[in-house]
């Protein structure tokens, strides 16, 4: 470890990273950074980067002859992404930062990347005008957000079974408050962007099993581990029960296939 992570607590940072970004963040990754169209060379940002699955892979596409930034305002969560990239061939540099007031100078990036951030920034008409700032003339926002939660049935079920139980599952419901395609489009309007486009795709959401997605949530989950957290044990068994009921009809010989959908936006300056 190096002396900087001596003094950053990466514990729930590693836990996302190992739990939640392979089944549940990693397979619309590659639907975002072809939807950026990165050419090598390019200067690419990715706000909200978390633990850097779409930061590398951006890397990958610009070559060493481009610029990648990775910016996250959780400093487990860059150091994370730090040490998971160091034997990158392309060199990444790690910010630690606020998406609402960014340390970039005027149209700067090719293209910036977000792949479910924006709805957590506490103002977001104004994370979009700093985007739409440091993008250049010619440059692209790429982006993923969570359709409602009724369209990522996993969370779906889990919420309702929690809320059956007395628990405050708002910070569960929280990644799929931004779910609408119009308010995103006005959202970004509203900011500055001129050339808005929002399509959906859903993908199936793999795990072993009911209780692996739970258990799954509660280890890496910011937004649902402070619900579940609630729980006395025998809370969390019966939830685990009531949600294998719920998931019943998605098992398969493979374990559980979750329909799960997101938009993925593209907006130009």
């Amino acid at each position: 470890m190096t002396g900087r992570a001596n003094h950053i607590d990466t514990t729930a940072a590693e836990a996302y990273e190992r739990f939640m970004v392979p089944s549940l963040f990693g397979p619309w990754v590659p639907d975002v950074v072809e939807l950026a169209a990165l050419q090598v060379g390019e200067h690419v940002l990715d706000v909200a980067c978390g633990t850097g699955i779409a930061t590398r892979l951006a890397a990958e596409r610009v070559t060493a002859s481009g610029r990648v930034v990775g910016l996250d305002i959780d400093a487990g969560m860059v150091e994370v992404a730090r040490l998971r990239s160091t034997q990158a061939a392309t060199p990444i540099e790690w910010r630690c930062g606020d998406a609402l007031d960014m340390p970039f100078e005027d149209g700067v990036f090719d293209a910036v990347l977000c792949l479910q951030g924006l709805q957590f920034f506490p103002d977001k008409t104004a994370g979009l005008g700093e985007i739409l700032r440091v993008l250049k003339p010619a440059g692209r926002f790429a982006a993923s957000l969570w359709r409602s939660i009724e369209h990522c049935k996993g969370h779906h079920v889990l919420v309702q079974v929690l809320e059956r139980h007395g628990v405050d599952a708002a910070a569960a419901r929280r990644p799929f408050s931004l779910g609408e395609a119009d308010e995103l489009r006005n959202l970004a309007g509203s900011a500055g962007f001129r050339q808005v486009s929002v399509r959906a795709v859903m993908k199936l959401v793999r795990f072993g099993s009911p209780q692996e997605f739970v258990e799954n949530l509660a280890a890496g989950a910011p937004s649902t581990r402070h619900a579940l957290a609630k729980l006395s044990e025998h809370e969390r068994l019966g939830v685990i029960e009531e949600v294998s009921a719920g998931l019943q009809p998605y098992m398969d010989n493979e374990g559980i296939g979750l329909p799960y959908a997101s938009h993925l936006l593209l907006a130009h300056p």
